[in-house]
């Protein structure tokens, strides 16, 4: 026996054995494969590299950062080459990026993405870039031809050996082996429709809408949802104020304008929601959000505005400058991906003239040739969102005799309807006919739940209307002086930016383009005849009748009365997504401004400065990290004299009073304070709108709603319907027991109470959108860079925002599991870019995005600019030919054959 078992025990021991060696070997595999395909990856950024269809040959040089700066002798050489270093860089990303505006996701990611790819196969994005393609000058189209070709020879080189990201997609599919997927040729329509999806995410208002409609449901009344969207502050900055020559016509000088109307457009006949409905609803509204993430171009989080997301930019005059010329600064804020939504490049022709005018430094969208937002040799211009109101749902009415028809002004009319085919990767084929009224794509189709709920169609102004945004970036780009600058967006559709400007010869200067529908029904002037009067239009915030036909659109916003600004008084001009105009504008733009706050800091502190402005100033300043609302919350939270119960709690009220209102990394204060603001806001609106609390509490209206019922202990937001809760008559009551709350989370969260500082909550970690976010572990330590801490806060001029919904359940998940405080303050959006420029040195220009300039794991520029950006230091933008050479670590030729 006892030889029997030591035989048994020898051969257990010889399989482990096996079997460890088994497990290590292919371990070894993954990694030596791993390693190869990683390798890959790597773009050649010195020697020589021959592309088909160059005629003469290129210089490509690289910075220590990256930075990319292409010098060619022709146009055409000039944006195949940009399009061929883009591709070195970023083609996962790009790839990735044409397929969401394809609606394509699915052939990659399999059925997890159809819901995606339903909702943008519906929007018709790709024919509506079709439509705008057609529409484009030969020069825009050779300029998207000449980027195209160069993307073209970078896959025509790689294909069957392109890296990780692609290998493994193909993989998971079934669709590719070791040499990854196939990449499809590159096409300027593959640009056009980036475009779509950039629009898509920086403007319109639909999901506002939606929430708009889901709270008059589950409040039951349309004044009740009213209350939480506060009215603008009339004491906050407005960009361009009754005055300006630019302030739209009648607000000029001499002119009165009409107020705006406070009218909010519905529909009267508006039936009755089901739960169903309403689950629907939010989920559609929740699909143009994960679009929007997917893209790195995340508008944050919620229904409700722009959720604390928001972008800066200003400009100080010469005369108010060291230098005596005008500095300009500018910091977007978008969502946080790996890599950065941003590219670095300089484009420079070697001789500049009409045939090859470029000479323009600054960030690009990779998949879209030309500089967003940067300089060139006369002028700097930078971009902020307007967020106007550019979509609207419309009710629609079925002919109850013929569901393939619609009613419109008494008349049957049949839905148009086309065909699209999902393709779908381990699965079958989806098939979606889309209807579509004259108002729009039919959005409520696309989720099942609606098939018997109300039809609503969708009307945005960059599928109704031709859009040559594209085009307009290119007529910027060789801009030099501000009547090109502002000639430039003549065909500029969406999404509407704040555009500041400044230039060599010392203007200053802004200017709002795009297309802003005007709404139906419009009412007389109520001012004096012969003053300039025009007609009031109404909003745009609810669900208009699509069957009567009076509450459509009466056309746009004309281009020459939209704002704009050259030279002001002031000397400067500050735009951070605060309202665009005052009342006496007389077209309505919109309503869902940013309270102001950052505006009003950045006027505070270029009001401060001891001297004259320099650019480290306007650095500085990008990150200040100032809570201005709590000025009016902690005021208001004291006024009511609450008294916690619990020894944290308490400690908690006191680390507010003695705040001093800044979120630095280090700060205990700031850590109270958001964790008790945040569970203020729970207390007060949670009971009441229920399941779409998490769309609306976090947003700046929130944060508004919350002072005013801070301020009116009668307010009937104090009553309660929950059992067990602080007595609905005793609003101190319960402002404490929400601190208890807060504090006993921060406990639960982090032990001590000196534990509680704002950076071990306030972390980032950026993702690469799709593998880098699967859930397989070892894809998600490949893609995305350890987290750290980060100052700054929803709100603050260093505008670092949290998604506060994930403290809450997710009705369309339901095994996710809501986050406490320990984890809710994670950042997810925020300055995607930074960049300064003083016009009296263009080589001194300062820029830096948030990730690297490589979207390819372990490059050296995968995540080099992570740490500076994470401190607000910057890296040198080089412009002149001499400081290029000057600065350039490597250096590649592109050659013809």
């Amino acid at each position: 026996m006892r030889r029997a078992a030591g035989l048994v025990a020898r051969v257990l021991s010889r399989l482990f054995q096996l079997a460890l060696v088994l497990v290590t070997l292919a371990i070894v595999v993954v990694m030596v494969l791993g390693g190869i395909t990683t390798q890959r990856g790597w773009p050649q950024t010195s020697g020589q590299i021959t592309i088909d269809g160059l005629h003469s040959s290129v210089t490509v040089n690289r910075d220590r950062y990256g930075i990319i700066q292409i010098t060619a002798d022709d146009q055409h050489e000039l944006f195949m080459a940009q399009g061929y270093a883009h591709a070195q860089e970023r083609m996962w990303q790009m790839e990735i990026s044409r397929r969401i505006g394809a609606g394509r996701l699915s052939e990659l990611f399999g059925a997890s993405q159809v819901d995606t790819d339903r909702y943008i196969r519906t929007l018709g994005w790709r024919a509506a870039a079709a439509r705008d393609l057609g529409a484009m000058s030969p020069n825009s189209i050779a300029i998207m031809t000449a980027y195209a070709d160069g993307v073209n020879a970078w896959i025509n080189q790689h294909n069957g050996r392109l890296s990780t990201a692609f290998v493994v997609a193909g993989l998971l599919s079934g669709s590719g082996g070791l040499g990854g997927i196939t990449l499809e040729p590159w096409t300027p329509l593959d640009t056009a429709t980036w475009q779509k999806v950039q629009a898509w995410s920086l403007g319109g208002n639909v999901d506002t809408e939606i929430f708009r409609l889901l709270a008059d449901a589950r409040l039951g009344s349309k004044a009740k949802t009213d209350e939480l969207f506060p009215a603008y502050d009339t004491t906050a900055p407005v960009i361009t104020p009754t005055g300006l020559v630019g302030s739209g016509g009648a607000g000029a000088p001499g002119g009165t304008a009409a107020a705006v109307s406070n009218t909010r457009s519905s529909s009267s006949n508006l039936p009755a929601l089901s739960d169903a409905n309403v689950a629907a609803l939010a989920d559609v509204a929740h699909l143009g959000s994960t679009v929007a993430g997917l893209a790195g171009l995340d508008r944050g989080d919620g229904l409700v505005g722009s959720n604390g997301v928001g972008s800066n930019n200003w400009v100080v005059s010469g005369d108010k400058t060291q230098s005596g010329k005008p500095i300009l600064a500018n910091d977007p804020h978008l969502g946080f991906s790996m890599p950065s939504v941003w590219i670095m490049n300089g484009l420079h022709c070697s001789h500049v003239s009409e045939a090859c005018p470029w000479e323009v430094a600054g960030v690009s969208f990779p998949g879209a040739p030309g500089v967003v937002l940067g300089h060139n040799a006369q002028i700097a211009w930078g971009a902020t969102n307007v967020g106007p109101d550019t979509e609207d749902l419309f009710l629609e009415t079925v002919d109850e005799n013929d569901p393939t028809r619609y009613m419109y002004q008494g008349a049957s009319v049949p839905f148009d309807v086309r065909h699209e085919t999902i393709k779908v990767a381990g699965g079958a084929d989806v098939e979606l006919d889309v209807r579509s009224t004259r108002h729009g794509v039919v959005l409520s189709d696309v989720d099942t739940r609606l098939k018997d709920g109300p039809v609503l169609s969708l009307r945005w102004t960059t599928t109704a209307e031709t859009d040559l945004t594209l085009e307009s970036f290119f007529k910027v780009d060789v801009a030099s002086n501000f009547d090109e600058f502002r000639a430039a967006f003549d065909g500029y559709g969406s999404p509407s930016q704040n555009f500041i400007y400044a230039d060599v010869d010392g203007h200053i200067g802004y200017v709002l383009p795009g297309l802003i529908p005007l709404r139906e029904p419009t009412t007389a002037p109520t001012c004096p005849a012969g003053a300039g009067c025009v007609p009031r239009y109404d909003t745009g915030d609810r669900v208009r009748d699509g069957a009567s036909g009076t509450e459509e659109w009466a056309g746009y916003v004309p281009r020459e009365a939209l704002p704009w600004q050259l030279d002001p008084k002031g000397g400067r001009i500050v735009s951070a997504n605060n309202a665009v105009v005052d009342a006496n504008y007389p077209y309505f733009i919109g309503d869902d401004w940013d309270p102001g706050d950052r505006a009003s800091r950045i006027i505070q502190l270029l009001g401060q400065l001891p001297g004259k402005v320099t650019a480290d100033d306007m650095r500085a300043i990008q990150m200040d990290a100032k809570v201005l609302r709590a000025d009016s919350v902690i005021s208001a939270l004291l006024a009511l004299g609450p008294a916690p119960a619990t020894d944290d709690g308490k400690a908690l009220l006191q680390r507010i009073r003695d705040w001093d209102h800044e979120c630095t990394i280090d700060s205990y204060g700031c850590a109270a304070y958001m964790a008790v603001e945040l569970a203020l806001q729970r207390a007060i609106f949670d009971d009441e709108l229920g399941p779409i609390a998490r769309d609306y509490v976090g947003s700046p209206f929130a944060w508004r709603a919350m002072v005013a019922v801070l301020r009116t202990p009668s307010s009937t937001w104090w009553n309660v319907d929950v059992p067990d809760a602080a007595s609905t008559d005793d609003p101190a009551a319960l402002v404490a027991s929400a601190i208890d709350g807060a504090a006993a989370e921060l406990r639960k969260a982090d032990g001590d109470p000196a534990n509680w500082r704002w950076g071990t909550f306030h972390q980032v970690t950026f993702r690469e959108s799709t593998l880098g976010m699967s859930g397989i572990l070892p894809l998600e330590l490949y893609f995305n860079p350890a987290g750290r801490g980060v100052a700054g806060a929803d709100g603050t001029i260093d505008n670092n925002y949290s998604r506060i919904s994930r403290a809450y359940p997710d009705p369309a998940k339901p095994d996710y599991k809501p986050v406490g405080l320990g984890q809710v303050f994670e950042v997810s959006n925020g300055p995607s870019l930074r960049f300064t420029i003083d016009m009296s040195d263009l080589d001194a220009a300062q820029i830096v995005i948030t990730t690297g300039q490589s979207g390819n794991p372990f490059d050296a520029h995968y995540g080099d600019l992570i740490p500076l950006w994470a401190i607000g230091e910057t890296v040198a933008l080089p412009f002149s030919a001499g400081n290029v050479a000057a600065s350039a670590v490597e250096t590649l030729t592109l050659a013809p054959p």
